[in-house]
């Protein structure tokens, strides 16, 4: 049976902790499969007619005899309000290659216009129509035309709630939902009392929801049903308003025994960017399905039916046309937005190299964390790091890390950031802000995000075996070649803490600490930690059954490759356990560094690894970093920000924004390990 892969830090998890652990197991699998040679002519069998397919009824809001779906719609949309409209497939039947497009009437935003529903937000009355197309599971086109009045608000100056998230999501997935209440300033949202209820639909707990937003599950469903439900705000002061939504839950297809995405990680719903991809077909089948099973070889993808991108190159490096030839994505918006970054960021070429050695990027709006998976040789990115407009920000799940209580019990923390000329290198924006952001503003988070990712996928199929693989009939896992980068990392330049491995175990795995862990204090953990030779206490996540890390070797890269290419360095320290409530910027620092991939010790393992990941860099690139900074002992994790303040002598304190930041990025790193 093979392991449930790792999760990585907000964006870190590799399949394989050792191996060849699943190639065994589907390897056995296979030998008792039979196969080869035949046993001698049979007779062909008898093509049977096909049976004429009934006439399908025009689309209405119930399932009719033969019908294939039905349409849910308010009768009149209400300026300044959310409506969703919802296609539901009918009992039996499945839909895909969804299109909703306006055809008359002032544009209407449509974020998720290739999906079964769709959520419009009008501001003023008005007359619109949408064509809608889809196919059903027999391949059959249909259409339907859909006008829509949308009527003016009878009170417009009356206090309205609208709320906002993605309108669909997989029976038993996470999801998050925000009610907003417009033109309010911050100190009347901040009285603002919640409830929520439902109206409508199987049963949802609703014991996720916290003031405006409301996180949860998705309940089970057989077929595809719709969730109503409402948040009332009160502000104390007489005036209240209310709210609703209505959220699609798309049942599943059957699942397969040992489903590859588990009960605990439902994929997200995403579709090839590209529809005119020559590969569509294939990454709908072979990447995020839900019908995937780690027990059965046989609906594991070979690379003869969707190569690595590097194989399929005409010189080994894809151009963005051919990557973008192979994402999928939960929204358009997402995959332009990704698009833009690679032609306007990668200006060193990097991830263009580097994603020669995947068959598909990911992009959904509810995968968290991110995570790369040699079952299928595909990154999974989690499209919070590429939002650029609120309104994108709207479909992205507020759900949190699962791993986001890891480590609570510890009485030690470990924070990290990038630092970029002594300030915070990503910034956070908080959510009730409604901001926007600049590409450039997301290139660093992104940018490590993929460098952490992609070494995953480069460490198990390194650019040296590409060309050979061009028409293999072998599965990823079947393809990774002997001794890869962190193998002979681990052979050569082993790391020696076995007390860091274990907490590693509690802080990326979720074990329960053991009572000597619980006990270890800050300095403890320094004398662990600072004498050996990894960059980051995640470079120790070692999976159940495996003898070597993957995350060390992603580490080393990611970090290194910051610095050099971006000037962005990073900061690690060992503190003080972080109080509930407390800011992390107030935490001690009773050691720490920036830029300890400069480290001597740590170099040779660098360039080890480099050498075998991305060959193109020259030798001596390891050799640019700078020499790591300490950071200062007994002061304060945010007044380390500022390392030029601190060597002239001065404590510089923090900005608002920068204890948001620390707040943001650093608290929940410490909460689960990591990011």
């Amino acid at each position: 049976m093979p392991q449930r892969p790792i999760h990585t830090d907000s964006h870190r998890r590799a399949f394989f902790a050792a191996t060849g652990g699943m190639a065994l197991a589907l390897a056995a699998l296979l030998a008792g499969c039979g196969g080869g040679g035949g046993g001698g002519d049979s007779p062909p069998t008898p093509v049977q007619p096909v049976p004429p397919v009934a006439e399908v009824p025009p689309l209405s809001s119930q399932c009719q005899s033969n019908s294939v779906a039905r349409l849910a719609q308010p009768a009149t949309l209400q300026a300044g309000r959310n409506q969703e409209l919802s296609l539901l497939a009918c009992p039996g039947h499945r839909l895909s290659q969804l299109r909703w497009e306006q055809k008359e009437g002032a544009a209407l935003a449509t974020l998720s216009a290739r999906s079964q529903a769709l959520t419009l937000e009008p501001g003023a009355a008005g007359s619109h129509r949408f064509d809608l197309s889809y196919q059903d599971e027999l391949g059959r086109s249909h259409s339907a035309s859909l006008p829509l009045t949308v009527a003016a608000d009878a009170n417009p100056a009356a206090l309205r709630a609208v709320l906002r998230g993605e309108p669909s999501v997989y029976a038993g997935g996470k999801f998050s939902l925000r009610a907003w209440l417009p033109g309010l300033s911050e100190t009347e949202l901040a009285a603002a009392s919640w409830r929520w209820e439902q109206l409508e639909g199987p049963t949802l707990n609703l014991s996720g929801a916290s003031g405006a937003r409301l996180v949860a599950s998705a309940p089970a469903a057989g077929s595809d049903t719709l969730l109503r439900l409402r948040a009332s705000a009160d502000l104390g002061d007489g005036r209240s308003a209310s709210g609703e939504f209505s959220l699609l839950v798309q049942a599943l297809p059957p699942l397969p025994a040992n489903p590859l995405f588990g009960s605990d990680e439902t994929p997200s719903r995403v579709y090839p960017y590209k529809a005119s991809s020559p590969r569509a077909a294939a990454l709908s089948e072979c990447i995020y399905h839900p019908g995937l099973s780690s027990s059965n070889p046989n609906n594991l993808c070979t690379l003869s039916k969707l190569p690595l991108l590097g194989s399929a190159s005409s010189n080994g490096t894809p151009t963005v046309d051919e990557i973008m030839d192979r994402v999928l994505v939960s929204n358009d918006w997402m995959g332009a937005n990704f698009e833009r970054f690679l032609r306007e960021q990668d200006v060193h070429g990097d991830f263009r190299r580097m994603l020669a050695s995947v068959t598909a990027v990911v992009i959904g709006g509810r995968v968290r964390p991110a995570f790369y998976w040699s079952a299928t040789g595909a990154i999974y990115l989690d499209a919070a790091n590429l939002w650029l407009t609120p309104e994108q920000r709207d479909t992205v799940s507020e759900t949190p890390d699962p791993r986001s209580d890891n480590g609570v019990l510890l009485n030690y923390a470990s924070p990290w950031r990038y630092v970029k000329d002594n300030r915070h290198a990503i910034t956070s924006l908080a959510v009730a802000k409604r901001a926007s952001r600049s590409l450039e503003d997301v290139q660093n988070a992104l940018g490590s995000l993929l460098y952490h990712e992609l070494s995953h996928a480069g460490d198990f199929l390194p650019p040296r075996v590409h060309a050979s693989l061009l028409g293999s009939s072998s599965r990823v896992y079947e393809a990774i070649p002997a001794l890869t980068a962190s193998e002979q990392l681990n052979q050569r330049y082993p790391f020696f803490s076995l007390e860091m491995r274990g907490l590693a175990r509690v802080l990326s795995y979720g074990d329960a600490p053991t009572a000597t862990q619980i006990a270890y204090q800050p300095l403890d953990v320094v004398r662990f930690f600072s004498q050996d030779r990894v960059n980051d206490d995640y470079s120790y996540s070692v999976a159940s059954g495996a003898s070597f890390s993957r995350e060390d070797t992603a580490m080393l890269i990611e970090e290194a490759l910051m610095q050099r290419r971006f000037n962005v360095w990073r900061d690690f320290a060992i503190t003080d356990k972080l109080q509930s409530g407390a800011n992390s910027a107030d935490l001690t620092v009773a050691w720490g560094q920036r830029g300890r991939i400069g480290e001597a010790a740590i170099r040779p393992r660098l360039k080890l690894v480099l050498a075998e990941i991305m060959p193109w860099l020259p030798a001596d690139f390891a050799d640019g970093l700078g020499a790591p900074l300490a950071l200062r002992t007994g002061s304060s994790w945010g007044a380390n920000l500022d390392q030029a303040a601190l060597q002239a002598g001065k404590i510089k304190p923090l900005s608002a924004q920068q204890r948001y930041n620390e707040q943001e990025q650093t608290t929940r790193a410490l909460l689960r390990g990591h990011r």
